[in-house]
This record gives structure tokens, C-alpha cells and sequence, in this order.
């Protein structure tokens, strides 16, 4: 089994390399203002080779304005030759061409379920239960289980998938694996909503993303839905929904994928501060098998 690290800042970078895991991701998954600088990802890189781990770099959704200085930054971790990339954004896997060395990863953000929501169906109640149940379906099948997504991304040379921890989804996820994809999976957290503009820069009357002091790199805040009795939590600009693994479906998931990888993100929501919570996690992933 293997366990991989996301991080978006350097003090909990120097924190992972030291765990049992097997790599590291560094870089910011949804916000392109904590898009690390290119002295800062090299200091990244340096830090988990030398600990033997695997290093990829991790970029979100990407404007116009960041997206020059974020191809001098391929450029640099190309000339290295063994790192990967998880992209959230075709102007980056369009930046791919100049960078062959670079082992793409197609992140969340671009794996989605079906955008046409088949409420209708489901509702109406001429149609059968049957009926009903293989449209609710539709619900649990991202656009990679549409054979023209998928071949557009094998095409551009992607073998690794991003994937969102969510049980029902599971069984859809194996034609993916039949298809070809290494198959990467979120723990914990599964975005809910996000915005280029910051959530937590706006509760706390920051106008400008650019001086941001990132108050998300040290606390997350519960929104908690009194109606719906559910909370959410919101950490920088994305909302998330937390859910914990329970042992059974683990191992159901293991069945019906075999290999693949976790990934779990250091931050204030998870709780991961130091490698002995990471070991701690690895070694209770290891025993629900």
C-alpha cells in the first residue's frame, strides 16, 4: 500500500519526509495565489529526494497572469528529470509538450461527475424503480467513465488519476483502472464548493489575494448546517467534506481496485502536524486491509 503526502507549505514538508511515507506532494491544490516560488520548490524537491521519496509538484487552476511563472517552474523540475505533476488546469497538461520528463497526474479538479443533473428522471414516478435506481447512478460515474474523456487524456500521455474518496463511486472507478490509470485516492477530505476568489480572505476583510498572509496555512473553520444537521469545513478557498474510513470500506475498496495509492493532506482539518501522526494513519491504513 502506498501513502502520499500533500502539503502546501515548507514546515510540514520537512515534517513528512521523516514518515513512512512513500512520497510527497508539494504545491497548492486549489489556490494559485499560494502557488509556491520557484526557490521554494526547488528547496521542496531537494529536501524529499534526499529522503528517497517521490517528489511531485502540485498546481491548481491557473489565470493567465500565473501561468508564465509556473512553466519556469517546469522547466526546472523537466531539467531534473524524475519528478511528477498533478494538474488541475489544461493550460498546464498544454505545457507538457516542452516537458516530456515530467510524469502528468491528472488532479480532482478535473474529474467530475456528469454536469446534466438527471432529477427529472429520478422524480418521476411513471418510471420504474429499476429505472430509477440506473439514473441515480449517473450520479456515481465521473466524466472519465465517458470513453471520449478518457482517450483524450491517455492520448496527452496521462496514466495517473486523481479520484475523491466517496464509497459509492468505488465500483466506477475499476473501468478507469481497466482502462489504463494508475488510480490516486483523496482520504478525509472532498471539496464541496471553492472559488478563484478566497472564502477565508473574505470573512476576514482581506481584499487583496496577492498580500494574503495565508491564514489557512494554520486553521480551517466549521460551517455546520443546523437544517441538514452536516458540517462542512472551510479552509482557504474551498469548502470540504470530511469523512473518515471506516475498515470495512477499505478493504472494499482494495478488493476492487487491487494497487493504488492514498493521499492524505497535512492541514488543519486533518490533524496530520508531524511524521507521528503520519506513521500513525499509515499503520491503521495497513491493518484495515
Amino acid at each position: 500500500m502506498r501513502v502520499t503526502i500533500q502539503t502546501e507549505n515548507m514546515k510540514n514538508l520537512r515534517e513528512s519526509v521523516h514518515s513512512n511515507c512513500s512520497g510527497v506532494r508539494f504545491g497548492s491544490e486549489f489556490c494559485e495565489w499560494k502557488i509556491p516560488s520557484l526557490g521554494n520548490l526547488k528547496e521542496a524537491y531537494t529536501i524529499v529526494k534526499e529522503a528517497g521519496k517521490k517528489f511531485s509538484y502540485l498546481t491548481p487552476r491557473i489565470s493567465e497572469t500565473n501561468l508564465g511563472e509556473v512553466k519556469e517552474q517546469l522547466d526546472f523540475l523537466n531539467g531534473e528529470g524524475d519528478a511528477g505533476l498533478v494538474f488541475n488546469d489544461l493550460g498546464v497538461l498544454s505545457l507538457l509538450e516542452h516537458n516530456p520528463n515530467l510524469t502528468p497526474q491528472l488532479g480532482r479538479q478535473l474529474v467530475f461527475i456528469p454536469a446534466r443533473c438527471p432529477w427529472e428522471q429520478i422524480t418521476n414516478f411513471e418510471v420504474s424503480f429499476m429505472a430509477r435506481r440506473h439514473v441515480a447512478k449517473l450520479f456515481y460515474q465521473t466524466n472519465l467513465n465517458n470513453a471520449k474523456t478518457i482517450n483524450f487524456f491517455l492520448e496527452h500521455g496521462v496514466r495517473n488519476v486523481d479520484l475523491d474518496w466517496i464509497p459509492p463511486c468505488f465500483p466506477y472507478f475499476k473501468p478507469l483502472r481497466d482502462a489504463g490509470l494508475n488510480l490516486s485516492v483523496h482520504l478525509h477530505l472532498t471539496p464541496v464548493t471553492s472559488t478563484r476568489r478566497c472564502h477565508t480572505a473574505r470573512f476576514l476583510g482581506i481584499d487583496n489575494p496577492v498580500s494574503c498572509p495565508r491564514p489557512c496555512f494554520e486553521r480551517g473553520f466549521l460551517l455546520r448546517n443546523m437544517m441538514l444537521d452536516l458540517d462542512f469545513y472551510l479552509l482557504g478557498n474551498v469548502v470540504f467534506r470530511y469523512s473518515e474510513p471506516s475498515p470495512k470500506e477499505i478493504r472494499n475498496v482494495h478488493s476492487l481496485l487491487g494497487e493504488f495509492e492514498f493521499v492524505v493532506s497535512m492541514n488543519p482539518i486533518t490533524g496530520l502536524e508531524d511524521r507521528k501522526t503520519i506513521d500513525m494513519l499509515i499503520d491503521n491504513l495497513s491493518a484495515f486491509r
